[in-house]
């Protein structure tokens, strides 16, 4: 097969798939994205190809035989799927989900770049999600035979944790998985699984079990909540010394928005006696998703995508033009030539049977010598990490295969097709649809029943009076469509002049006001609620708010349950496009609340509170909070000049009726 350049396009068929563009080049494979040509030619689908000197030894297609006979088991939301596997062009082959999105390494690294860290909810979540995953396999059961497979990941890292842009979290490559059902051991004095994500057992030659995976799960954890690594040290070595020690500092101790209950799970899980650990991952997900719910109620899966697409905006955009180019490839040739060379592509060497092993011989299948392959050493970034996943050390880059669902937001899709023409119904033939433009720029399906196939001799004597009543409806029809063109169609030409006229007026008039930026660092997803200039506002994943520059001075305000408010005053104007606010801290503070009830009275009351000077409308649209202490209210009432003043003296957990302090 001809080399070609990553990123290039390849349009070249490989057995049922047709290559579209090459995506990781490893040192013994390579991941190419492809089209599936079969029924489901819209199906992408992530090729992962062994170069063919590899596939030709003995060694290297019986760890190949491991990862399929566990890879093809697992079939779970959390797991990205195998589908088919083989041997093409001398080279053997998997056919994978494409997971569309990016690796969490990817994300750690965009998150750092932009001096940002993972939020702990949107950490939470993930993590949770990849323990379900793993449980699911950890406790797999052959269904045939009954007994469990046994399968330990062994290589959990950020690097094997894919978050799709659609929002779902996949765990990915169990190439070094040890399972039951493994033919070969491994080599002693062998590392397999990433240095810097082993667990103290591995170190003490114990056996290992699905405690294993969540060690290093809790690893990952913790790094995210904390943007950097718990082992890292200058060599190898001294990063395994500091795995036997395990002596782990708590993410709070680095991260203050980090609180004490999510300190206890997180070093839960990186006990250095396994038996201190959760028994398994069902529980550690159990834990972690109490703790989500408990502090984040209004958390939701959707977060997440959001997220994702916000951070890798400008990458996102350019893989949905990728898929637009892929979409305009015309398949037509490459399905007649499978076509021709009865299910293969003709004149290409072809042993691909899906879901079977036909192109690897028997003895290749029940051979049990040990691997000897050892974990290859990759330095990146300043850091060495130990791979065996068949040189798929580039998968540090993220660019693993992806999964493009395509979700839209909102309701009916664009281009929808009405189905609101004139059906008419005669006898019990087979339907044939026709689309027609009709007049409201929709499309209309006229349903017309043919006889194909039917002998018109044998047709009854009713027959004649089934087209008489066709022709009667057909005319009402057309009669009715006539009468609608005139009352219907020149209003509406009318109507969308006007409309136009008017669009067109008002752009003219009110150009569209510039927006600057406001980046909030530190922000807490669904915990934290931001006011500017005393108006609720949005803010994204990132902690990011767009809003209209101003010539006037604008007040920011954070607010968080039971904590004093945090107040900014800032100018976001053509000379100051961009505020950047960094959240401290916020302490604690006992607060009561102003009510008004009765509603006695209309008008406004101000007040000074935490540096912001504030205005509440009366009667009140909510409960208002004011913290415990001593401060002035100022009430006007309607249509009058005179303000009222009013020294208020409040406690915790007072409820002040607005009505008995302005009378």
């Amino acid at each position: 097969m001809a080399e070609n350049k990553k990123g290039e396009l390849i349009l070249k068929s490989f057995g049922r798939y047709l290559l579209l563009d090459h995506m990781v080049d490893g040192g013994m494979a390579k991941i190419c994205r492809a089209r599936f040509l079969g029924e489901q030619t819209n199906k992408i689908v992530a090729i992962k190809m062994i170069q063919p000197q590899y596939s030709s030894n003995e060694s290297f297609r019986n760890m190949f035989m491991n990862e399929i006979k566990v890879a093809f088991a697992l079939i779970h939301p959390n797991i990205a799927q195998t589908y088919d596997y083989g041997l093409e062009e001398g080279q053997l082959y998997t056919a994978m989900e494409y997971v569309d999105g990016k690796n969490l390494k990817e994300f750690s690294d965009k998150l750092r770049s932009r001096k940002f860290v993972f939020p702990a909810e949107i950490s939470v979540h993930i993590i949770a999600q990849a323990a379900q995953g793993l449980h699911y396999a950890h406790t797999l059961t052959d269904k045939l035979t009954g007994q469990p497979y046994g399968i330990i990941h062994r290589d959990i890292s950020p690097h094997n944790i894919m978050i799709t842009y659609d929002g779902a979290v996949k765990v990915i490559d169990f190439g070094i998985a040890k399972a039951n059902t493994n033919s070969e051991a491994t080599q002693a004095g062998t590392i397999k699984g990433k240095i810097s994500y082993l667990a103290p057992e591995y170190l003490e030659g114990k056996a290992l079990d699905p405690r294993y995976d969540e060690f290093a799960l809790g690893i990952t954890l913790w790094e995210m909540l904390c943007g950097r690594k718990l082992f890292k040290a200058s060599n190898d070595i001294a990063i395994l010394k500091l795995i036997q020690n395990c002596k782990i500092p708590a993410p709070s101790s680095i991260n203050p928005n980090v609180s004490k209950e999510l300190d206890a799970i997180v070093l839960k899980a990186l006990s250095a006696d396994r038996n201190q650990r959760y028994p398994n991952c069902d529980q550690f997900n159990r834990a972690l998703i109490r703790f989500l719910y408990s502090n984040y109620p209004d958390f939701n899966a959707s977060d997440l995508s959001y997220f994702a697409k916000e951070l890798f905006k400008e990458e996102f955009k350019a893989d949905r033009e990728r898929f637009l180019e892929f979409g305009k490839v015309d398949i037509k040739p490459f399905l007649e030539k499978m076509h021709q060379g009865g299910g293969k592509i003709s004149g290409e060497e072809t042993s691909t049977n899906s879901g079977s092993h036909s192109g690897l011989s028997d003895s290749d299948r029940n051979r049990s010598k040990e691997d000897g392959v050892i974990l290859k050493s990759s330095n990146r970034g300043g850091h060495k990490n130990n791979v065996i996943d068949f040189g798929f050390e580039e998968e540090e880059k993220g660019k693993l295969g992806r999964l493009a669902k395509g979700r839209k937001a909102g309701g009916g899709a664009p281009g929808t097709s009405l189905n609101n023409g004139l059906r008419l119904s005669v006898g019990r033939a087979p339907t044939t649809v026709t689309n027609i433009a009709s007049p409201r720029g929709t499309h209309t399906n006229i349903r017309r029943r043919s006889s194909t196939g039917t002998n018109v001799a044998a047709q009854s004597s009713g027959g004649m009076t089934k087209i008489i009543m066709f022709l009667i409806v057909a005319g009402l029809g057309y009669f009715g469509y006539q009468q609608w063109q005139k009352k219907k169609v020149a209003p509406r030409a009318v109507a969308s002049q006007s409309v136009t006229t008017t669009t067109t007026s008002t752009t003219a008039s009110s150009p569209k006001a510039s927006n600057g930026k406001i980046n909030l660092r530190n922000f807490e997803i669904g915990k934290q609620r931001v006011f500017i200039n005393g108006h609720k506002v949005d803010v994204s994943a990132l902690g990011v708010i767009t809003y209209p520059m101003s010539d006037k001075p604008l007040t920011l305000r954070v607010e968080k349950d039971r904590r004093k408010h945090y107040v900014a005053k800032f100018n976001l104007n053509a000379a100051n496009p961009v505020f950047n606010a960094t959240i401290p801290e916020m302490p604690e503070q006992s607060y009561g609340v102003l009510i008004d009830h009765r509603r006695c009275d209309s008008g406004r009351i101000t007040f000074e509170l935490f540096g912001e000077s504030r205005e509440e409308l009366v009667p009140l649209a909510d409960p208002v909070a004011l913290p415990a202490g001593s401060f002035t209210i100022y009430f006007q009432r309607y249509n009058s000049a005179v303000q009222k003043q009013v020294d208020l003296s409040i406690r915790e957990d007072d409820v002040i009726e607005l009505c008995d302090i302005i009378r």
